[in-house]
């Protein structure tokens, strides 16, 4: 029984390490291989700390934990500004790095490793045996398992799976994914050095062979079959890689040297398998959302819905007038290399109006956009947004401030569902910070819901349907963009910059995009929208200014704009 019970318990540190990794990998897609490094910086520490400085093993546990996210942080520096593939090949040579220090180093005990480690004691005696480890690491395992799973199914794991490959569009919303990022890799950093430690108390000896590049592909392995950003997923795969080796040796009598070469070709069996039939692994992700309180009193998205003039419902942004200048833009200028993009522009936007930015393609139209929102640096020139300068600001800043923009790429978060695009829109949601997810009584469900509702709201606003599970990037191109004026609505911005929202639509659906932007000035909005299309900025637009070459040569109504002969034909490429 002991044999088995001694397998149950490897499998269960595999579970701490594996679920760890699944919170990096699958959550934020940050594929690193580094979780032998990092287990190694625990497992190490633990011993050391016990051999040298006479530490409890119960004790060194915790600085396993410091050690571990403090290296954590300290990679995540240097790592994370790199490409997905760079970041790959960085932890794999870590991997590989830390075993070989630590089997060259004879105080580290060299290739054969620190024996005569202390055994583990909590109070009623030491602990020698497979059965009595057994409650110690079911006891780690589930804690690791609570936390990586509140850290993924909340607020903080929306924006973590937001953030995967698309960092402006989480900054546009006003949120910050690099440092999301850098809390999750020493978080997972920390946890997986506590599995490393678990993993030396558990066997008395920290040994080079223990951290291997080998066991970091198997911990890889448990997480892509069991099933990415899945915690259960993990913990299956945990427990099937694990288990091979007793089921080969007990159950179909392989003599051990058999079974330890058959092992590798069970694994990529199965890993084989798994890809072809079941690609997201055998527990596919999996994410419910808080239901809908269905609250709607006094929502400013339902007062709008109540008439064909939301205008006369909603009162103005502020207590200003409806001519105020919101945003002023002095003298920009931007150059790559050679080429002057935008040369000397200035523009104003006065609230509650639509004003359109219209000119021949390479104006430098969109390039105005990147500039003012701070997505590229300006050289020259100043932003000031209602009376306040926002030059050189983060678009994270600008966005909090009150200047929000949609793309022309869209930039929607694919593997979201509407509902949780939208959701993550919402400002100063609690449990977007990971620290308070632990904090009881502060108020974290009840956030959630609010933002379930308005997200909701905003979504049916938009005319689609909040309950639907589907993946934004599955939805059609026509849907996609309503997802993000939904989203863009949410930040309850003063402005919305708002970069060729015909583009790749017709017809009804045009219609529709027409409607819903002549709604969202009805809510008080500035907009500013750069589109090529004539009909829908005649239609839209209170003022135009005409761009070329990076300046504005005019300004006024689209209809007296391009009743200048010139500009029309610059506008049509037609003499």
């Amino acid at each position: 029984m002991e044999y088995w019970i001694g397998y149950v318990d490897q499998a269960l540190v595999f579970v701490v390490l594996a679920v760890s990794l699944n919170l990096l990998v699958g959550y934020a897609g940050i594929f690193s291989i580094g979780s032998g490094a990092l287990s190694a910086v625990g497992g190490y520490t633990s011993a050391l700390v016990s051999l040298w400085l006479g530490v409890p093993p119960a004790l060194s546990l915790v600085a396993a934990l410091v050690a571990g996210a403090v290296v954590g942080l300290i990679i995540a520096e240097a790592v994370l500004r790199l490409a997905e593939e760079h970041v790959m090949l960085m932890t794999m040579s870590l991997s590989i790095l830390v075993a070989s220090i630590v089997a060259a180093i004879p105080e580290f005990g060299g290739q054969h490793g620190l024996y005569g480690l202390p055994p583990l004691d909590l109070g009623w005696g030491d602990i020698y045996t497979p059965s009595g480890f057994f409650i110690v690491l079911l006891i780690a395992a589930i804690l690791i398992v609570a936390i990586c799973w509140r850290l993924g199914e909340s607020s903080f794991g929306r924006l973590l799976r937001a953030s995967q490959n698309n960092d402006l569009g989480v900054q546009s919303l006003g949120k910050s994914p690099r440092a999301a990022r850098l809390f999750v890799f020493s978080a997972m950093s920390s946890l997986t050095a506590l599995g490393g430690a678990l993993l030396v108390i558990y066997n008395g000896i920290a040994a080079p062979s223990m951290f291997s590049l080998d066991q970091t592909m198997l911990i890889f392995a448990m997480v892509i079959i069991g099933g990415i950003a899945s915690v259960p997923g993990s913990i299956i795969g945990a427990f099937l890689i694990t288990m091979t080796t007793p089921v080969l040796e007990k159950l179909l009598n392989f003599d051990a040297q058999v079974a330890a070469l058959s092992r590798p070709i069970v694994f990529g069996l199965l890993l084989v398998i798994v890809m072809r039939l079941r690609p997201t692994g055998l527990v596919p992700e999996w994410h419910p959302l808080p239901r809908r309180s269905g609250d709607t009193a006094g929502d400013p998205v339902v007062l709008a819905r109540t008439g064909d003039t939301p205008d006369a419902d909603m009162p103005l942004r502020s207590g200003q007038g409806p001519h105020d200048v919101v945003l002023e833009v002095r003298d920009l200028h931007k150059a790559f290399g050679g080429i002057a993009a935008v040369q000397g522009l200035s523009l104003e936007l006065h609230r509650g109006e639509i004003t359109a930015l219209i000119g021949p393609n390479g104006a430098g139209k969109s390039t105005v956009f990147n500039l003012i929102t701070g997505a590229i640096p300006i050289d020259h020139g100043s932003v000031w947004l209602n009376a306040r300068e926002i030059t050189g600001q983060s678009p994270q800043r600008i966005a909090r401030a009150g200047m929000v923009r949609s793309f022309q790429d869209l930039r929607v978060f694919p593997q979201l569902t509407p509902l949780e695009n939208v959701m993550l829109a919402r400002r100063g949601v609690v449990g977007e910070n990971p620290w308070k997810l632990f904090v009881p009584g502060i108020g974290t469900r009840r956030a959630e819901r609010a933002a379930v509702d308005a997200g909701s709201r905003w979504l049916e606003f938009a005319g689609l349907d909040p309950s639907e599970r589907a993946a934004t990037g599955s939805l059609s191109f026509a849907q996609q963009k309503l997802v993000v004026f939904a989203r863009v609505l949410a930040t309850d911005a003063d402005i919305f910059l708002l970069d060729e929202p015909m583009s790749g639509i017709e017809g009804s659906a045009a219609e529709e995009m027409l409607l819903l932007i002549e709604r969202m000035r009805g809510l008080g909005r500035t907009i500013c929208v750069v589109e090529h299309s004539i009909k829908a900025v005649s239609r839209l637009a209170d003022k135009a200014y005409f761009m070329e070459t990076g300046r504005v040569t005019a300004e006024g109504t689209v209809g007296e704009l391009l009743a200048d002969r010139r500009l029309a034909e610059v506008y049509f490429g037609v003499s």
